[in-house]
């Protein structure tokens, strides 16, 4: 299935690049002062509207959507090895297991297990963590649409700044060609810049998102679980509960609605 997708992406963007390049090449494609005007004015309401911070976590954000995805079921083997370890009282082994961890969310739930929280403390934790990270989530979210938004505004202005400059200069054909380029050019910069590449871009992040927070849910389930000293086959069959596409089952969906609700208000 990999191979069909692959082709097919490949097969598509030849076809996308051949029916744009075609005619005109690449480098009567390729117009700096265009580029200049879209990019350089979005990057500059950016930075405008949003602190460096949250600009910075979006770029690492976009770039983690490209790294593998995380596994549920991989999750769910962490968790029943840290329920055996815990149900055996071993808590050098439960640290030593936590420092070899990658899941930043399941090591905040081991580290309150060490702590021996109580159930509504560890959730509340826990849920008060996840809500951070779907807020930012959001957020980042919110930063790729401004962009998609704010590139074909700056690629209109590129077209009219390129116009008002024509209309000054129409002494001949000669000075006209350029200006007229980078008309054209600017318009289409900013299409393609916001279609081809920030609202995409802007999905990607939102199946993350979707796929991070079902994930969460599980964590806290399982981290219940074994501070409920259940056994870790009855955990498993707990865990078990959730989809195989990693979102959660029909009896978990509406958790899942109230934070997200909750955090749209928020963002």
């Amino acid at each position: 299935m990999n191979t069909v997708l692959g082709i097919t992406f490949v097969a598509a963007l030849a076809l996308f690049a051949s029916a744009v390049f075609r005619d005109i090449g690449l480098s009567m494609f390729f117009n700096p002062d265009a580029l200049m005007i879209v990019v350089g004015g979005t990057v500059v309401a950016v930075f405008i509207g949003f602190p460096f911070k949250r600009i910075k976590s979006t770029v690492h954000g976009v770039i983690d959507s490209f790294r593998p995805k995380e596994n549920r079921e991989e999750l769910v083997k962490e968790i029943l090895e840290v329920g055996r370890i815990y149900r055996r009282t071993d808590i050098r082994g439960l640290e030593n297991r936590m420092k070899a961890m990658e899941d930043d969310f399941l090591k905040l739930g081991v580290s309150l297990l060490i702590n021996h929280k109580s159930n509504e403390d560890i959730r509340n934790i826990m849920e008060r963590e996840m809500m951070i990270r779907i807020m930012n989530d959001n957020f980042s979210q919110n930063v790729l649409k401004t962009v998609a938004r704010l590139t074909p505004s700056f690629g209109l202005a590129g077209t009219v700044i390129s116009l008002i400059k024509m209309f000054k200069d129409m002494q001949s054909i000669d000075t006209i060609a350029p200006l007229m380029a980078v008309a054209m050019m600017s318009t289409l910069y900013g299409v393609i810049i916001s279609n081809l590449f920030m609202l995409p871009l802007c999905a990607k992040l939102k199946e993350r998102a979707i796929l991070s927070e079902a994930l969460m849910h599980i964590t806290i389930e399982g981290v219940e679980a074994i501070n409920n000293l259940e056994h870790p086959l009855r955990i498993e069959e707990r865990l078990n509960g959730y989809c195989d596409t990693g979102d959660l089952c029909v009896s978990g969906m509406g958790d899942i609605l109230a934070v997200t609700k909750s955090a749209n208000r928020v963002s």
